[in-house]
């Protein structure tokens, strides 16, 4: 059966936080859409130009935490190096000797509040609150929350 998603990423409730919710016909197009759903909240990654390419490598001992570990890594690599995503050119999850590896490829350029918007509210930490991965029929469901 051939697999089709409505749309890669959507916000959800929560009281306090932002609930990212990203789907994918495979895990690695739900991690890939899990990153798109924390950019976009930021900034409008379609006006990223791709001049950078950074790769990232994050490893977890289970899926939860490897989604974790990625989306802190690109909260790290926003905040810390004010790289913004404008595509994500391949991701890989690996899974060996009990661990988890993500390998992501990602274009990008230095983020820019006059180039590529800033939608008002400020990520501040990746959280384990709400975290589930699911497969539902053909399509990979992630959803979690980052602390504002």
């Amino acid at each position: 059966m051939k697999c089709k998603i409505e749309k890669p990423f959507e916000y959800g409730e929560h009281p306090a936080d932002v609930l990212i919710i990203a789907y994918g016909c495979s895990i690695n197009e739900a991690f890939m859409n899990a990153a798109y759903g924390f950019a976009n909240f930021i900034y409008d990654p379609s006006k990223v130009e791709p001049r950078k390419l950074i790769e990232i490598e994050v490893r977890g001992v289970d899926l939860e935490q490897l989604l974790f570990n990625w989306i802190d890594e690109l909260l790290y690599r926003l905040d810390a190096e004010k790289f913004a995503i404008s595509k994500i050119e391949s991701l890989k999850i690996e899974k060996k000797n009990d661990e988890y590896t993500l390998y992501a490829r990602i274009y990008g350029d230095e983020y820019d509040e006059k180039k590529h918007g800033f939608k008002g509210t400020i990520i501040k930490a990746m959280t384990y609150h709400m975290m589930e991965i699911k497969k539902l029929n053909h399509i990979w469901r992630i959803q979690y929350v980052v602390d504002i």
